[in-house]
């Protein structure tokens, strides 16, 4: 009935799977839980300990294959016709979190959304903390065309997936999941939302999501050159060529230059400016189109 699908990078999902499986059994269903490793260097025995439970599968992958192949590869394991992804680095809010995607089942494509810690981790932790609360807990609105979706928990109809893989030319991190989502939405296919989320556990610091967020800067700027997202499907590319035609784009690029580190010293502080995180990706946009 459900295949439940956990991608993992050095990270140990065991407590994840445990509490999944936990609701998963109470829920009286045919189910299994398949667990891969994209090529970590940690947690190996934690999570080797998956395999002790009832109805999961844990595999570790030699080499990484990056965030859409570890999914694509997941979804072609699976027993079920119905898929549930869920990141690791996650937990869900609900004790019925299962329970509440069964009940949502008849629909091809539900997400269930991201919420942050409630309470806020201390500096370095704290911007993506902050990213997430501001950004990424936002309820969907169904009568938007693009609204805040994330692929951190979703359940879908194999075969719609089948016909919608994620975009494996996307080796790094970012972007994604919004090809993925806009695909289906292209077609007509109704993504269903749901208020039924995971807990992000905000463990990367400011560098590391800050490294994430170039890779992402990055992946943006090569899915607008291939045409494979419009310029204006997001709201740091949709700014940059507003300011592009009439030249500022090169002033932001000279400020961002000049103030880079004291962006990231503030985004490393206890005190992150959300506006400081904008203007750090604006910036790093423009960077990258002025090195042309």
């Amino acid at each position: 009935m459900l295949s439940i699908l956990i991608p993992v990078y050095n990270y140990n999902a065991f407590p994840l799977i445990k509490e999944i499986h936990r609701q998963a059994l109470s829920c009286s269903i045919n189910f299994e839980i398949i667990v891969f490793d994209d090529g970590s260097h940690t947690y190996i025995d934690q999570n080797n300990a998956i395999n002790n439970l009832s109805y999961c599968k844990f595999n570790s992958l030699d080499q990484n294959i990056g965030r859409s192949a570890i999914r694509n590869l997941l979804a072609s394991e699976a027993t079920y016709n119905t898929l549930l992804f869920i990141d690791s680095g996650t937990f869900p809010e609900n004790r019925k979190f299962i329970q509440s995607y069964l009940d949502n089942i008849q629909h091809p494509v539900v997400t269930g959304g991201m919420t942050c810690l409630k309470k806020p981790p201390k500096k370095p932790f704290k911007l993506r903390w902050m990213y997430t609360k501001k950004r990424e807990s936002t309820p969907v609105n169904h009568s938007k065309k693009h609204a805040v979706i994330c692929s951190s928990n979703f359940l879908i109809q194999k075969e719609v997936f089948e016909v919608n893989k994620f975009d494996e030319s996307l080796k790094k991190y970012g972007c994604e999941d919004v090809i993925f989502f806009d695909t289906i939405y292209n077609k007509g296919i109704t993504i269903h939302h749901i208020d039924n989320p995971v807990i992000h556990d905000a463990r990367d610091d400011a560098t590391a999501f800050i490294k994430k967020t170039e890779c992402a800067i990055e992946n943006l700027i090569e899915l607008i050159n291939t045409k494979k997202l419009p310029k204006n499907r997001y709201k740091v590319s949709d700014i940059y060529y507003k300011i592009n035609k009439i030249g500022l784009d090169k002033v932001v690029f000279f400020v961002f230059k000049k103030t880079r580190n004291l962006l990231k010293k503030n985004l490393n502080s206890s005190y992150p400016l959300i506006l400081c995180y904008d203007f750090y990706r604006l910036g790093y946009f423009c960077l990258k189109k002025n090195k042309k």
